[in-house]
């Protein structure tokens, strides 16, 4: 990034410049479906099969235990970016009151060149004697699986940016601003898992004897796509739609400001805020028993809130702290198949959040055994937590108290300390992944319990 501006504050002030990036990624995915992912793989060959006769249904089942999904990604990305913004101080002649214009100008190109494929898939087939004295078929069949190739695409996107802001003196202002924000699309090779498995399940069907199929096609659209795909559903989408997801774009608006008490004891700041977001990016795990997580839109969404915090110090020795925070995030217009999520909370946004600590330093006289003892404490919140789409799993409102003591001495400190000094129980992430078979299957990380420690500290002083 290289920026020119203006070398001294006047009534008007510039900057411009340009910023560009290359980034390059090797990502291995080295996926297994092993005994259980197997049987799961069979459970679905099974019912594909319930609906032919039982005397006329043949045996299809998996000879190996283990089906490795091995992928190879490299995922090239590079962009540029163009800049400027101007400030018009003392507007109209009212001195204190600026207007801040900017403007953005990026461009990013991003690739994936793609190779996976399956390795050990094998299928016993028996079929009955179709008609009396007709021998039995029984057939032998391995299905590996090859995909490779290569996709890529290019976003641009301008974006403006305007403040007014009004300084009441040099330590406490007001502002108004709105801006609009951008982040960009991608590829999502977790995804191709899923896809493999697919395209190895439409392999063995073309390898029936007879064109009989070993299984269901699966869930609608979750083939990938071929020329023959194309001409019997056009509607279908492309593999690159499926890998694909789009950038997400945001226009935000603020209003809020910093006041000082006390001889600047006293610190108070305030913003409320309101983003509207078009083609949210949300990320859910794979719905099949396979690693890896995927980032979807979601239509657009709306977010708004408040943001609060105080500062008191009446000395250099002692403070203390309170910050609180308000967001209502919800899915204004989101439709996931037949599912209407529009008003839900989104996920993983905390409604509330927490913040009250102080504190204490006390220095000793020279001379003394210790030159200066500092404890501090502190409590946080957040709450109510959604976890899914659904709105229909959550983390309530919950608090952990930490705290810490620090003794000096010259060079060397020690710090005694201790988070979820209560040992709050509380789930710090939950999501819910679909087996092969379609069961739900949610799963909890808990919170860290009460911990203690210490930590010395020498400072090298030159």
């Amino acid at each position: 990034e290289i920026t020119f501006k203006s070398d001294k504050k006047d009534r008007y002030n510039w900057m411009v410049g340009a910023f560009g990036f290359y980034d390059y990624r090797k990502v291995s995915t080295p996926v297994a479906l092993k005994e259980d992912g197997v049987k799961m793989l069979q459970q679905r060959i099974d019912q594909g099969m319930s609906n032919i006769p039982e005397d006329k249904r043949p045996s299809v089942r998996y000879t190996n235990d283990r089906i490795d999904l091995p992928g190879l990604y490299r995922k090239p990305s590079k962009g540029i970016a163009l800049f400027q913004q101007s400030s018009m101080n003392s507007l109209f002649g009212a001195e204190g009151l600026s207007l801040t214009f900017g403007i953005r100008a990026d461009y990013e190109h991003t690739a994936m060149e793609y190779f996976t494929e399956t390795q050990g898939v094998e299928v016993k087939v028996d079929v009955p004697p179709m008609f009396p004295g007709m021998p039995p078929i029984s057939q032998t069949m391995k299905s590996d699986t090859l995909m490779e190739g290569r996709f890529s695409k290019g976003f641009w996107e301008v974006l403006p940016k305007i403040a007014l802001q009004y300084d009441l003196r040099d330590d406490a202002f007001l502002y108004v601003s709105a801006s609009k924000g951008y982040k960009t699309g991608g590829y999502n090779e977790q995804s191709f898992s899923d896809i493999l498995q697919n395209a190895m399940q439409k392999s063995l069907m073309g390898k029936m004897p007879g064109g009989m199929a070993p299984g269901g096609s699966g869930k609608p659209g979750s083939t990938p796509p071929s020329e023959s795909d194309d001409s019997e559903k056009p509607t279908a989408p492309t593999l690159e739609q499926q890998l694909s997801y789009d950038p997400e774009t945001s226009w935000n608006y603020e209003f809020g400001g910093r006041l000082t008490f006390l001889d600047k004891k006293l610190n108070a700041n305030f913003t409320l805020f309101a983003m509207d977001v078009d083609n949210i990016q949300i990320i859910h795990l794979l719905n099949n028993a396979t690693a890896g997580r995927t980032v979807s839109n979601a239509g657009k969404s709306t977010s708004k809130g408040v943001e609060l915090s105080l500062a008191y110090a009446p000395s250099n020795s002692f403070s203390l702290f309170t910050e609180y925070g308000f967001v209502s995030a919800k899915f204004k217009n989101y439709k996931s198949g037949d599912i209407d999520y529009t008003d839900n909370y989104i996920p993983f946004a905390p409604r509330h959040t927490l913040s009250v600590g102080g504190s204490y330093s006390h220095s000793f006289n020279n001379g003394s055994f210790i030159d200066r003892v500092t404890a501090s404490a502190q409590y946080t919140g957040a709450g109510k937590i959604y976890w899914t789409d659904a709105n229909d799993a959550y983390q309530s409102f919950y608090g952990l108290t930490n705290a810490s003591v620090t003794v000096e001495k010259g060079n060397v400190a020690l710090e005694l300390w201790g988070k979820n000094i209560f040992d709050t129980s509380y789930n710090a992430f939950y999501f819910e992944a679909k087996d092969i078979a379609g069961n739900s299957n949610p799963l909890v990380q808990k919170g860290t319990p009460t911990t203690f420690g210490a930590k010395l500290r020498y400072t090298i002083n030159y």
